[in-house]
């Protein structure tokens, strides 16, 4: 009896917890080896849009998540998010206007978590999950990013 008690109080004060705040900017370092500028900005308590642009020499990446998040614990959220991905591949260094220059677009799904400095304007967050590229060719793998990003006032 103790333990769906539990379970119940738990779910219902998830419900009760509002985002710690509105928008923030700063870097997500992804396993594919490269860094991206990253932001983020509360919608209402619970869901956020995530923006991510970044790349190398080669490519040009920009990704974008419509993220569900809840509390966690007092200071860590957890989140569920899920976006389109654009870019654009070249053979060659982006800089050179080449043939060979290659459209992409793919989705993906994250889980991830994310902590809230309690006295300093600061998020550090770690998510993981899915994705499918789809142009221009079928590409299914896992990618994982960790991000560090100030809060606006």
């Amino acid at each position: 009896m103790k333990l769906p008690l539990l379970i119940s109080c738990l779910f219902f004060s998830l419900n009760f917890f509002a985002q710690r705040y509105t928008n923030s900017i700063g870097l997500r370092f992804a396993n594919l080896g490269y860094s991206q500028l990253n932001a983020k900005h509360f919608m209402n308590a619970n869901n956020a849009v995530e923006v991510n642009l970044g790349g190398n020499s080669n490519f040009v990446w920009m990704q974008g998540n419509y993220e569900w998040q809840q509390n966690l614990v007092d200071d860590v959220d957890y989140y569920v998010a899920a976006g389109p991905g654009f870019g654009m591949y070249s053979g060659n260094s982006i800089v050179q206007n080449t043939s060979n220059n290659r459209f992409m677009f793919g989705i993906n799904a994250d889980i991830g978590a994310e902590y809230k400095l309690p006295d300093y304007p600061f998020t550090f967050s770690f998510e993981t999950g899915p994705f499918l590229r789809i142009i221009p060719s079928i590409n299914l793998g896992w990618n994982f990013g960790l991000a560090a990003r100030y809060v606006l006032p």
